[in-house]
C-alpha cells in the first residue's frame, strides 16, 4: 500500500516553531462600536475593550501556531523522510552478524534501557527517541574498538549504523513543532512488542529494536492521517475566536446567540443577528497583519474579503449555536403542526 501512495513534490519545512508570545493588540474604541453592538452590557466599556485586546493577542498567537506553519504536504514530506530513516536504522540493526549484536547488546546494557510500560504518550516518545540516540552512540564506540586494523567489515557496519541513527536524530530534532507534537502526543502509542523468545544475551538489542519499530509505527500513523485528509484546512483559530466572542456577547448582554444570515428572507452568508453583527465587527478588527505571501494569509484575505466578509464567521457561529442550543431557547427548526380533520 505504501508503494501505491501518491507522493507529492513538496519539500519538508524543517525547524519551524509554533512557539510565540501573546501579542499586544492595538484596538481603539472606534474600531468596534460597543455601545451599539453590545446593548445593555454589564461591564464598563473599558473592561470589555481589555477583554477584546486579550482575545486578539491570543488569537494572533494561535494564527501563527495553527496556520502559518508548514502545509500538509510539507509535513507529510518530513514524516516520510523520518519514517524511511527509522526503517533504515532498524534494518541495519537487525542485519548485523550475531557476534556483533552480542557485543552491541553488552554496550547497550550500561544504558539500562527499559521495556516497562511508559507513563504516557510523551514519555514513550522520549524513550523511543533516546533509544535511537543510544544505538548511534554505542555504534560509534564499537566502531573505534573494531577498527583494528582499519577498514574492517565490522567497523564499516558500525559506521553505517551510527550514521543512520545520527541522521534520524537530526531529522527528529528538526521536525516542526506541530508535526512533532502530533507524533509525541496525539498518536496512539502501542505497547512494546519485545519477542518472548528473545535471547537473554540479546535482550537489550531486542528492546532497542522494539522501541525503534514503535516510533516508526507512530510516525506512520500520523502520516496516514494526513494523507487521508482532503480539502482546505479549517480555520481553527478563527473558530476559537468566534466562540469566545459569542461567550462574551452572552455574558455581557444576557441575550441568546443566534446565527441568522437572512435579510428579507434572503440568505446572505453573513451574520445578521445582533450577536452576529458584534462578532463579525470584532473579528474584522482583530485580524493580524500576517505574511502576505503565505498561503494561510492569502486564504484568510479571501475569507474575510469585504465582498464576502462573514461566511466563515457565519458557519462558526452556526456550529456554536448548535453546540449551545440552550442559549437559543429551542432546538432545531420550528416544525409546522399538521392538522388532521
Amino acid at each position: 500500500m505504501s508503494a501505491r501512495r501518491r507522493q507529492g513534490k513538496a519539500g519538508a519545512r524543517w525547524g519551524w516553531s509554533g512557539v510565540a508570545t501573546v501579542a499586544e493588540v492595538q484596538l481603539l474604541a472606534s474600531d468596534v462600536d460597543l455601545h451599539a453592538l453590545l446593548p445593555d452590557h454589564q461591564s464598563p466599556i473599558e473592561e470589555i475593550m481589555l477583554a477584546l485586546r486579550d482575545l486578539g493577542g491570543r488569537y494572533q498567537r494561535y494564527v501563527h501556531q495553527d496556520e502559518l506553519g508548514p502545509t500538509r504536504a510539507e509535513r507529510m514530506a518530513a514524516l516520510r523522510l523520518v519514517r524511511n530513516r527509522l526503517e533504515l536504522v532498524r534494518s541495519r540493526l537487525c542485519g548485523l552478524p550475531e557476534d556483533i549484536r552480542l557485543r552491541l547488546s553488552d554496550q547497550l546494557a550500561r544504558y539500562a534501557i527499559s521495556a516497562e510500560p511508559d507513563i504516557d504518550n510523551y514519555q514513550a516518545y522520549r524513550g523511543d527517541v533516546a533509544a535511537v540516540q543510544q544505538i548511534g552512540e554505542v555504534a560509534i564506540d564499537l566502531e573505534r574498538i573494531l577498527d583494528t586494523p582499519p577498514t574492517t567489515r565490522e567497523a564499516a557496519l558500525m559506521a553505517d549504523l551510527s550514521g543512520a541513527a545520527q541522521q534520524t536524530i537530526e531529522l527528529l530534532s528538526a521536525l516542526d513543532t506541530t508535526t512533532a507534537g502530533a507524533v509525541a502526543i496525539d498518536s496512539e502509542c502501542p505497547a512494546l512488542q519485545v519477542g518472548a523468545d528473545a535471547d537473554t544475551d540479546l535482550i537489550d538489542v531486542a528492546i532497542v529494536s522494539a522501541r525503534i519499530e514503535r516510533l516508526r509505527h507512530r510516525v506512520e500513523l500520523v502520516l496516514a492521517r494526513l494523507e487521508q485528509r482532503r480539502g482546505p484546512e479549517r480555520c481553527e483559530s478563527l473558530r476559537w475566536l468566534v466562540w469566545q466572542l459569542c461567550d462574551l456577547y452572552r455574558r455581557e448582554t444576557g441575550r441568546p446567540v443566534t446565527s441568522s444570515a437572512l435579510v428579507k428572507n434572503r440568505f446572505t452568508s453573513t451574520p445578521q443577528s445582533p450577536a452576529g453583527c458584534f462578532v463579525l465587527a470584532a473579528v474584522e478588527a482583530l485580524q493580524p497583519a500576517t505574511e502576505a505571501d503565505h498561503w494561510a494569509a492569502r486564504r484568510r484575505a479571501r475569507i474575510l474579503h469585504p465582498g464576502s466578509p462573514g461566511r466563515a464567521v457565519y458557519f462558526a457561529m452556526r456550529e456554536y449555536v448548535t453546540r449551545h442550543s440552550s442559549s437559543t431557547g429551542r432546538r432545531g427548526r420550528w416544525k409546522r403542526r399538521r392538522v388532521t380533520l
